[in-house]
């Protein structure tokens, strides 16, 4: 995968879990003293962000970091059994390993 593709699904997955989190960008850049502009560049895969701002975006947004990576199509539901967790993480897993790791 490319790195604008990256920064993409990054993106992608920031804007889904902050709305999901109903806030604005102007909401949780203020929350994490950046500007609302950088939060959208972000969002439009234009710009990359440190380990540090993951993690601070990560903590701001409840959840955890490798979120912003998974698969555009991956819902995590609320509560699940971990029979279903372990499920989806299978399903998540093989579509990265077949989107990403080539077969020998």
């Amino acid at each position: 995968m490319s790195e604008s593709n990256i920064k993409k699904l990054f993106g992608y997955n920031l804007k889904k879990i902050r709305k999901e989190r109903g806030l604005s960008q102007l909401e949780l850049a203020t929350r994490l003293d950046m500007h609302f502009t950088f939060i959208s560049d972000i969002e439009n895969g234009k710009k990359w962000v440190s380990p540090e701002t993951i993690s601070k975006l990560a903590k701001e947004l409840n959840t955890e970091a490798f979120c912003f990576l998974l698969p555009e199509n991956f819902e995590i539901k609320e509560n699940p059994s971990l029979k279903d967790f372990t499920e989806e993480l299978q399903t998540a897993f093989n579509t990265i390993k077949s989107r990403y790791i080539k077969s020998e």
